[in-house]
């Protein structure tokens, strides 16, 4: 009887501690993230989605993405398993007006949906599988994404250091369409960028502000561009 019961005791305080882990905020009080936290985003609802190079929050597994309640715990619905995490480092987060989050970095999958560097998340933390489209042969860019912004209309501005995006030919930095088909690059072919685009920013009158360590072929510029 006494064995029973210290077993029970031991369980009932394992119980609590988790309990409290799970509660516990990752600002403080909490044991946080333990890695590299690359990009944050809040959501309209105050939420905070993480994304970086990390395997938990508050010693609860998470792969690379989490998401947060306002008060710094661990929003347990969104993406709960690691399996739909991320297998690589995310760079870039950036959340679309319908509430999906798109996420950019060096991975090959996202909640076990091959694609390379580039998905999106439902606001439910379930990852979409058309996103790019479903027939798509080559889902993704072929190089690292490192900056993403979207514009006032839920189309995707996306930067890095990529040659193809979607199997079609773009140099650095990419416009796709609200569903992560591919929209138009947002260079034209007499300005294309010699080097990765670092930092994006989309303007509400429409223009697109890039920021890395490139050349724009036909111009002076370097390092900074500017599209309408």
């Amino acid at each position: 009887m006494n064995r029973l019961l210290l077993i029970l005791a031991t369980s009932l305080a394992a119980a609590h501690a988790q309990s409290e882990i799970a509660v516990s905020s990752a600002f403080a009080g909490g044991e946080g993230v333990n890695g590299e936290v690359n990009a944050v985003v809040v959501q309209t609802d105050g939420k905070i989605v993480i994304g970086g190079r990390f395997t938990a929050v508050n010693g609860i597994p998470r792969n690379n993405i989490a998401r947060l309640n306002a008060d710094g715990s661990l929003d347990g619905a969104f993406s709960e398993e690691q399996a739909n995490g991320v297998n690589g480092q995310i760079n870039a987060l950036a959340i679309q007006p319908d509430g999906g989050i798109v996420v950019g970095g060096l991975f090959t999958q996202a909640g076990q949906v091959e694609t390379m560097n580039l998905a999106r998340y439902k606001a439910d933390g379930s990852v979409d599988k058309n996103f790019g489209g479903a027939d798509n042969a080559a889902p993704g860019t072929n190089g690292v994404v490192l900056a993403l912004a979207v514009q006032t209309d839920g189309k995707i501005v996306v930067g890095g250091n990529f040659n193809s995006v979607l199997g079609q030919p773009c140099r650095s930095i990419v416009r796709l369409k609200a569903d992560g088909t591919l929209d138009a690059p947002v260079s034209a072919q007499s300005a294309l960028l010699n080097g990765p685009v670092k930092a994006l920013a989309a303007n509400p009158n429409g223009t697109t502000m890039a920021g890395g360590l490139f050349t724009v072929e036909n111009q002076n510029a370097r390092s900074l561009f500017q599209k309408k």
